[in-house]
């Protein structure tokens, strides 16, 4: 389930990054860099969040057992 949004999430990373390049194309360069570390940020974030959330479902049920909880 998790490498499904991890796609997900990089197929609308990009979609966002070219919509960027694509408006900017004919702005200067300052114009594109910007929005490309907007894009990065969102994809670090998401990528980060479900990562975090996969490793915590996939061993959760052994750190019950080991804790006893």
């Amino acid at each position: 389930m998790g490498i499904i949004v991890l796609f997900v999430m990089a197929a609308i990373f990009y979609v966002v990054l070219f919509s960027f390049i694509y408006y900017w194309h004919l702005k200067k360069l300052s114009f594109v860099v910007v929005p490309m570390l907007f894009t990065f940020e969102f994809f670090i974030i998401g990528f980060f969040l479900v990562s975090i959330v996969a490793i915590i479902l996939k061993y959760l049920p052994e750190a019950i057992k080991v804790f006893g909880v």
